[in-house]
């Protein structure tokens, strides 16, 4: 692995960081309009058969059928950032750390208390909502909208975001790698609310992945998060009790809380943060990366300002 060290210094450097800058903003925004395009086939697709159907109106389709659409559609757009972008270079690969149960629950109680603080200040914006899809009641439909609002983001996300972006910026250090993934991952998720939760859930996948230098544990916690929201809309939309949301919820973390001292957290040196914040400021200043941040917060004031 290429480490921030083993980099060229001075001019050279500084145009390694605005090409995987540059890389990192088209990745994202290939994935927007991969998806919309994506999404435009398929209500195409459907209206063939029912004239006005579409994926939000599967109006002629069975609902598991129309689900597992949608799963298709956002597991291609994440996919197709890999396509497009192949003549940039895979990134550097991580050196994997072995970890214990310890360093796990450590790492999974960070995550959490940084899921937790976002999820706050998600519910702090006025009129905020989840902004997921209505959940069938259950059976094969159920279970396709689990497959597509919690394991398919879980899986694809973190290989995307954590994997090829955070490895782009890998070797000009955690923090640098760690910001620039969360930043595009949290403007992607459309209006206020879900950007400013999502700001903190990219953070905590950002170290979860740079800490274990392994994308399992953020797939994990990912999936853990995504199904603790499915669960929480499941009980509000038909009156299951809500005990099922709070054990799943305070359960997990007491537990890891049991065992896992945060000295557990696998150590980095000191240096290695030396510098970093004028590395992300020239992240910030990379034209690629800068117009991609640019275009996505104007769709996400839109969308904000729109309902």
């Amino acid at each position: 692995m290429r480490t921030a060290e083993a980099l060229p210094m001075g001019a050279a450097r500084a145009a390694a960081l605005r090409r995987a800058g540059a890389a990192c903003g088209c990745a994202a925004l290939g994935y927007l309009a991969a998806r919309s395009v994506l999404t435009a086939l398929a209500n195409a697709l459907l209206a063939l058969r029912v004239p006005g159907a579409s994926l939000a109106n599967p109006a002629g389709t069975g609902l598991a059928a129309a689900i597992l659409l949608q799963a298709l559609v956002s597991a291609l757009s994440l996919a197709a950032p890999f396509v497009l972008l192949r003549l940039a270079g895979s990134p550097p690969a991580p050196a994997p750390r072995r970890m214990n149960a310890e360093q796990w629950a450590a790492l999974f109680l960070l995550f959490w208390l940084l899921i937790m603080g976002g999820n706050l200040l998600a519910g702090a914006f006025t009129g905020s909502g989840s902004g997921q899809m209505d959940l069938p009641p259950s059976g094969l439909a159920l279970a396709a909208a689990w497959l597509a609002v919690c394991l398919v983001p879980a899986v694809g996300e973190e290989l995307l975001f954590r994997g090829l972006l955070q490895g782009w910026l890998r070797p000009f250090g955690p923090v640098v790698a760690v910001a620039g993934q969360a930043l595009l991952f949290a403007l992607l998720h459309g209006r206020a609310p879900a950007v400013a939760a999502a700001l903190f859930g990219g953070t905590a996948l950002g170290i979860a992945a740079a800490c274990s230098g392994s994308l399992v544990p953020g797939m994990a916690f990912h999936l853990y998060n995504n199904t603790l929201a499915f669960a929480g809309q499941y009980c509000q939309q038909y009156g299951a009790p809500q005990i099922i949301c709070y054990l799943l919820m305070f359960l997990p973390p007491l537990a890891a809380l049991a065992f896992a001292p945060w000295r557990a957290l696998p150590r980095r040196g000191a240096g290695r943060l030396r510098g970093q914040g004028r590395e992300l400021l020239r992240l910030l200043r990379s034209p690629g990366y800068l117009t991609a941040l640019a275009v996505l917060a104007a769709l996400s004031l839109f969308k904000t300002i729109g309902g």
